[in-house]
């Protein structure tokens, strides 16, 4: 028989990696169709995003001590299923079809460090006869830091103007304001093309400017860090294994445009981004064939 110090090492191993453990993944897919069950109308948008938040445990970390690549597909395993049946509530038990997966494609950025809480937004990015792209943006939170910064800027970021006076009289400039600069790529660029409202140095009001101890002290709220950005390919299949055309199924799940034109105008935009980065290493692309040439290796140089 063991002894109880064998078996408590034993517990805490097994609760330390609890999320691997068998039957676990499996049990957490089924939560979410449990919690959609009762879902008779799409709970979000078509083009509307869903958050799936999770935590690095132990049974997440490689060896450099952050979450490994293998933990990525499986996140968002379970970002897609809950995003899913929130789209197409009753997709499997009542509808009777299937999603299927055919290709995820990852772009890492930054790591995702240990013990740390992250994000997972999930959305319908693209669509075309057959195939159905999601995008999922990892993230995580910033630590807010110190910015200096004066009264008389926090009254210019309240009243929307850059043409406010320091207190030593010379004008305030862009980068007095500005907290971090965004990284071109933690920009949606579909977000990116809404319009957007007059900000200073992308604080949009005195609300997102935490004063600190000392009156000219402030504490920005800072964006969340992109660590990276997934696209999974999916297919809806009939169980007799005809292909359900993506529009066709939106329209039977009960989502509408909110104007003419609305979604065509989103897929085109997710659609121009997704065609380029397929035509990026396709091991399916015709290449031309190699032109030979026949060289004797004894007079080959070197």
């Amino acid at each position: 028989m063991p002894s109880d110090t064998t078996k408590a090492l034993i517990l805490l191993l097994a609760l330390l990696h609890a999320k691997s453990l068998p039957g676990v993944y499996t049990l957490r897919s089924l939560s979410y169709f449990i919690k959609a069950r009762n879902l008779t109308e799409p709970a979000i948008g078509l083009l509307e995003a869903s958050k799936y938040h999770s935590r690095v445990w132990f049974d997440d970390l490689d060896l450099n001590i952050h979450l490994n690549n293998s933990s990525y597909n499986k996140m968002m395993d379970f970002a897609r299923i809950q995003l899913c049946t929130l789209l197409f509530p009753g997709w499997q038990h009542r509808h009777k079809f299937d999603m299927c997966l055919a290709q995820t494609v990852l772009f890492f950025k930054a790591e995702v460090p240990r013990f740390s809480k992250y994000t997972i937004t999930s959305r319908i990015f693209a669509w075309d006869d057959k195939w159905i792209w999601m995008q999922h943006r990892f993230s995580i939170k910033r630590k807010t830091r110190p910015v200096r910064k004066t009264l008389e800027i926090a009254a210019a970021v309240e009243q929307g103007t850059n043409n406010a006076i320091a207190g030593d009289g010379t004008p305030i400039r862009d980068e007095d304001v500005v907290v971090e600069e965004e990284d071109e790529d933690d920009i949606d660029p579909i977000d990116a093309k809404a319009p957007k409202s007059i900000t200073t140095g992308g604080i949009d009001s005195l609300s997102q400017v935490n004063l600190g101890n000392h009156p000219n002290d402030a504490i920005a709220d800072l964006p969340d860090k992109l660590c990276c950005i997934a696209y999974s390919r999916m297919v809806a299949k009939h169980p007799k294994g005809k292909t359900i055309v993506p529009v066709a199924l939106f329209e039977k799940m009960g989502h509408k445009e909110a104007y003419p034109g609305e979604w065509e105008q989103y897929r085109q935009l997710g659609m121009s981004l997704i065609e380029g980065m397929m035509k990026i290493g396709d091991p399916t692309a015709d290449l031309p064939p190699a032109p030979r040439r026949l060289v004797n290796p004894t007079r080959a140089r070197i």
